[in-house]
């Protein structure tokens, strides 16, 4: 079974009642101070003493049942279940995602169809986040201004969840790239990750919040935050009679800068194929990892005494109800 208690030593209370019982009336009989427990207590304890018929003497078992099966509860009774390691990197990374109406802009395949930027954007993030094994994760989603969409955590699939629940808009129509940075800082700079990374992905320009994108990657080195920024956009089709540029907003050469001054890559990805080799890469630079100690997985066992204190307890109330009535 594999069976140990937290609390052991909870157990050498296990005479207590006995010196309760005892303790008053036979220290009173010597003329010694001893152990008196309350009246009402007293006299429970006198209708169930072994001097009694044997219906006390049954309570008494009870009672003495119930209160070793409390004891047992309280030592905290666990069962070793098994031990796995834990792979833990040591590593703290933040996705930023952009979420201004540009990413409306249905210039991707997904599967053979036209979709917006978004939609592109949280199928391969999604998969990139499944698959930072040993890593925490959180979610910043940026437009008027940053918040924070998931916090750092060992839970993949609760962050993943937080990507694939991110709409247009949810922040606003414009771009706070620096305010998106500068919560990143917030968020990290005490954290005791050994390697702190923010993934930045942007289709636009800074063009709203109050910190600038520049000065928030360099105040982001100094804490040891580096972050990769990604451009996100395609380019205009030569061939096409659209004068329009799709990527004319696009601001690569402040993402470039950001990425220089905090020590991170800038990546460009203009379709969801290369979208998804740019957060391969960002795994591939991002990879170092180093096992945690094992952990080893124990089963709570407390409810089983706890049950049984309380079955014994109920039918030491159906004894007494049943001596009491009236012959």
């Amino acid at each position: 079974m594999n069976l140990s208690f937290a609390w052991p030593w909870v157990f050498l209370l296990a005479p207590l009642p006995l010196l309760l019982l005892r303790g008053g009336s036979g220290a009173e009989a010597r003329g010694e101070p001893g152990i008196e427990p309350p009246p009402r207590l007293r006299a429970a304890l006198d209708e169930i003493a072994p001097s009694a018929p044997s219906g006390g003497r049954l309570a008494l078992l009870l009672l003495w049942g119930a209160w070793l099966a409390l004891l047992g509860a309280l030592a905290q009774p666990s069962r070793i279940a098994g031990a796995e390691i834990q792979p833990a990197t040591g590593r703290a990374m933040i996705l930023a995602m952009d979420l201004s109406f540009s990413m409306e802009r249905k210039d991707f395949q997904l599967d053979g169809r036209a979709v917006d930027r978004l939609t592109a954007v949280k199928s391969v993030a999604t998969e990139f986040v499944r698959a930072r094994e040993g890593d925490r994760v959180g979610l910043i989603l940026f437009g008027d201004q940053a918040f924070s969409a998931a916090p750092v955590t060992y839970d993949l699939s609760a962050a993943a969840q937080a990507v694939r629940e991110a709409q247009i808009g949810m922040a606003g129509r414009t771009t706070a790239m620096g305010d998106a940075i500068g919560l990143a800082i917030l968020k990290l700079r005490d954290d005791p990750a050994r390697r702190k990374t923010l993934v930045l992905l942007s289709d636009g320009a800074n063009n709203a919040g109050e910190a600038e994108p520049e000065a928030a990657a360099a105040l982001a080195r100094s804490f040891g935050l580096h972050i990769h920024t990604i451009g996100l956009g395609s380019e205009r089709d030569p061939n096409s009679r659209d004068p329009i540029d799709p990527s004319a907003d696009l601001d690569e050469e402040t993402l470039k800068r950001v990425a220089q001054a905090s020590g991170g890559e800038f990546f460009r990805a203009r379709t969801t194929a290369e979208l998804g080799a740019v957060y391969d890469e960002i795994g591939r630079i991002e990879a170092t990892q180093a096992e945690a100690p094992p952990f080893t997985l124990r089963q709570d066992l407390r409810n089983w005494p706890l049950s049984l204190a309380a079955g014994l307890l109920l039918l030491l109330g159906l004894l007494h109800l049943r001596a009491r009535r009236p012959a």
